[in-house]
């Protein structure tokens, strides 16, 4: 009989912890977030393709009450739902800004700035999450690249760009993009997450595939958006890992090469035969978090984007807040 007892007893309080790891797992409140992440090709000595990004985000469940949510799926039984609206204006050039005559097998002149607007769908306990999100933005002078690019080289006292005059034309900007993101690999110190990532829209069309390898200490990657204010997963206020990601990218569409769909005026645009529909993207990094503040440094590869084009290396360094 007293067996029988301490068999049930145990059964039941197993049931009623694993009840409350649960119930926990689900109240948890999602962070909420304010990143300002700087890009520059500087960072690996070149200047030249993508050669300035800078991008500032907040992460707030406010978010969710704008009209734009209600068009971004998520996952219906996700544990934690995150909404953030993005700021960005990102910069292109040739391989070369010492010439102010066209070079029609070099890369053209470009700028673009957008607004994004993004949810994220969390569900630890099935290592999934799915993020959605909607670019709604401008290419050409009006983001103000060519200003941008000679202030900080006159500032610099170095060279001043030349070919400006001859970006692409004003479009417009809008873009859909979904990414799922499954775990592959969960041991102490160790994670691979498998992903894919369509766009698709007057910016960007695309399709890619790729893995991502953390290793180091760390919080679970689905358990939120890279720190945890509440240590419900975490035992530690400190995060220390590298990053490994490796991606293959099936190209349809790039409006920083082929010129907007809008405006077909620019001086000069790279023809559909000579684009690259195969491109491959590759990022190693570390990040440190102490607490609410986190840091972040990269360094990215692109395979050549089209057919005379070279092999680009850039840096990011990323500053986030979590409150």
């Amino acid at each position: 009989m007293k067996r029988v007892l301490l068999f049930l007893i145990h059964v039941i309080c197993c049931d009623l912890f694993s009840q409350v790891s649960d119930t926990m797992l689900l109240s948890t409140k999602a962070e909420n977030y304010i990143r300002f992440q700087y890009d520059n090709d500087f960072f690996s000595a070149t200047d030249r393709y993508y050669t300035q990004g800078i991008h500032l985000t907040i992460i707030h469940p406010v978010i969710k009450y704008s009209p734009i949510s209600y068009l971004l799926v998520r996952l219906k039984k996700a544990s934690l739902h995150y909404y953030g609206f993005q700021i960005a204006q990102d910069c292109f050039t040739p391989k070369s800004i010492r010439y102010d005559s066209l070079n029609y097998l070099e890369r053209p002149f470009a700028a673009t700035f957008y607004v994004t607007h993004t949810q994220w769908s969390l569900m630890p306990q099935k290592k999934q999450a799915l993020r959605t999100e909607i670019d709604l933005g401008i290419l050409g002078p009006c983001a103000m690249c060519e200003e941008e690019q000679k202030a900080i080289h006159r500032s610099l006292v170095n060279i001043q760009p030349l070919g400006w005059e001859n970006q692409l034309k004003t479009n417009y900007l809008i873009n859909y993009n979904v990414q799922f993101e499954k775990g592959l690999f969960n041991r102490k110190q160790r994670e691979i997450i498998g992903q894919t990532t369509l766009r698709t829209g007057t910016f960007y069309t695309d399709l890619s595939i790729g893995l991502t390898g953390r290793m180091g200490f760390f919080s679970p990657y689905f358990s939120n958006l890279g720190m945890d204010k509440n240590a419900l997963f975490r035992k530690s206020n400190f995060q220390f890992y590298g990053i490994l990601k490796g991606a293959v990218k099936a190209v349809a569409y790039n409006a920083t090469l082929e010129g907007g769909l809008f405006n077909d005026q620019s001086v000069y645009t790279i023809s559909s035969n000579r684009m690259a529909r195969v491109v491959v993207e590759g990022m190693a990094g570390f990040v440190l978090t102490y607490k609410q503040i986190g840091l972040e440094y990269s360094k990215f590869y692109l395979s050549p984007e089209f057919r005379e084009g070279l092999e680009h290396h850039w840096g990011k360094c990323v500053i986030s807040y979590c409150f």
